[in-house]
């Protein structure tokens, strides 16, 4: 699809780096997998806000320049009318659509039936290359669902990755070598997620990598392929632009199901519910956070020992997600109530 959306090219050629570009949408809390390291279960219990709200919030995106949505959840495929509601909302032709999926459900007439509505890109996560460690931390054959999805959401001539987290532990294992070979071998995407001290590894910090294992990660990504279109094959979110930048409450903003905004997925500071502010005015907040600029060259929440000491730690057990003008200090704006 994206080779087609020539308007979308003329976007992104308009892009300015700082400005907001990828939005993560939770479609739905619901899902068919619980999950070990799950992040999310946080919001396991979220009631989906109104598509209107969800609506207007895509119309002030795409006026702020926005040309990138991931819809996820919970699992996107769990609530497929929500699903085709939302994509419909994002201008398609004028944006990337990615559908990440654990791929359970992820059938060749629901591959169809997403390349119908104009999606670029099914994501997978993988966890591990190893059948039983995969299917150990989701559910007994999820892997195999996995394999067959990618192969079958390339016969469909989308665009497709796989994304596995990794510890400080997990880094150098033959599960991950062996997912490394898999996208290898289908000149794929390989998304590297580093694990984060939220959800359920909520002040896990025995789990974050290192700075060295961040620079073994980086040496994979300058050593490794350039996959047919020209991308390096492997990836991180600080991987962006002209230089390595954690791209949250800049240029990424996360929106939960039930309407609320964060700086990212992983950092659960609420800013608001777009039922009562818009999204331009919550980001122009954070914004005013020396925390948030695109000048930290790690991630946040998953390697910066100075934000975790100071924002993760004192609120390990404490219900989430947190109110972010309290824990950073934040005027919060009064004049942008929505009726």
């Amino acid at each position: 699809m994206y080779s087609e959306k020539t308007k979308l090219h003329k976007r992104q050629a308009k892009y300015e780096p700082g400005n907001p570009r990828t939005i993560a949408i939770d479609v739905t809390a619901k899902c068919n997998m619980r999950c070990s390291h799950c992040y999310a279960e946080t919001f396991v219990n979220a009631v989906p806000v109104d598509l209107q709200v969800v609506r207007q919030m895509l119309d002030d995106l795409y006026e702020m320049g926005v040309f990138h949505y991931v819809l996820q959840g919970g699992e996107p495929i769990e609530d497929m009318e929500r699903l085709e509601a939302i994509l419909r909302a994002c201008h398609p032709d004028e944006a990337y659509l990615n559908v990440v999926s654990n791929g359970w459900k992820m059938t060749p007439d629901v591959i169809a039936w997403l390349k119908s509505l104009k999606v670029d890109k099914i994501a997978f996560s993988l966890d591990s290359g190893i059948a039983e460690e995969h299917d150990a931390r989701r559910r007994e054959g999820s892997f195999e669902r996995v394999i067959k999805a990618v192969d079958d959401v390339l016969a469909e001539g989308l665009l497709t990755s796989v994304s596995v987290v990794v510890t400080h532990q997990s880094l150098y294992s033959e599960g991950f070598r062996k997912v490394y070979r898999y996208a290898l071998d289908k000149q794929i995407r390989l998304d590297v997620q580093i694990a984060e001290p939220v959800g359920k590894w909520d002040g896990r910090r025995d789990l974050l990598i290192t700075p060295e294992d961040a620079a073994y990660i980086k040496k994979l990504r300058l050593e490794g392929p350039l996959l047919p279109n020209g991308q390096r094959m492997v990836n991180r979110d600080i991987f962006s632009g002209a230089h390595d930048h954690c791209p949250a409450g800049t240029e990424f903003l996360s929106i939960t199901a039930d309407g609320q905004c964060l700086p990212c997925n992983f950092l659960q500071y609420s800013l608001g519910n777009l039922k009562d502010h818009s999204v331009r005015e919550m980001r122009d907040t954070l914004l005013k956070s020396e925390w948030f600029a695109d000048d930290h060259p790690m991630c946040l929440c998953g390697e910066s020992q100075a934000f975790i000491d100071q924002f993760v730690m004192p609120y390990v057990n404490v219900t989430k997600p947190l109110d972010a003008y309290k824990v950073f200090g934040l005027k919060e704006n009064t004049n942008d109530e929505r009726i």
